[in-house]
């Protein structure tokens, strides 16, 4: 559990500032907390497509083949290749259906919304500069 931070302001002689003033901090640290917790969700299964590092292999559910391919997929998007890579289902040439294929075994996928995190991440300078004793 994420902990809480809560701030209550005082002015230069050690009085309260305004309760209304520390409920807006701990509600905006709320809506940081949800947004942040809703910005990133995972999935169990096989390799969804896109960008291989959003995706960990299961050491028990996966080949060292497998473990090894998707290490030169990562290198090879950090090294600038960043071509999004197929997921896992290919459909059959009849269009009846479709083959499920797997080059990384089963494992941990990580979507990110990128929005809501960009929205975290702003909340969380903001209450970072609110909280700070500096000017």
């Amino acid at each position: 559990m994420v902990q809480e931070r809560r701030t209550i302001r005082h002015d230069a002689l050690g009085e309260v500032v305004s309760e209304k003033y520390n409920e807006a901090i701990a509600e905006l640290h709320e809506l940081y907390y949800d947004i942040r917790s809703q910005a990133e969700d995972t999935a169990y299964g096989y390799f969804h497509g896109g960008d291989p590092r959003n995706f960990s292999p299961d050491p028990e559910c996966s080949t060292e083949a497998e473990r090894e391919a998707h290490r030169v997929a990562c290198a090879e998007w950090n090294a600038g290749k960043r071509e999004p890579l197929p997921g896992p289902h290919e459909a059959l040439p009849n269009g009846q259906g479709w083959i499920t294929r797997s080059g990384f075994g089963l494992g941990v996928n990580t979507m990110t919304d990128e929005q809501a995190s960009d929205w975290a991440e702003r909340l969380s300078r903001i209450l970072d500069r609110i909280e700070s004793d500096e000017p």
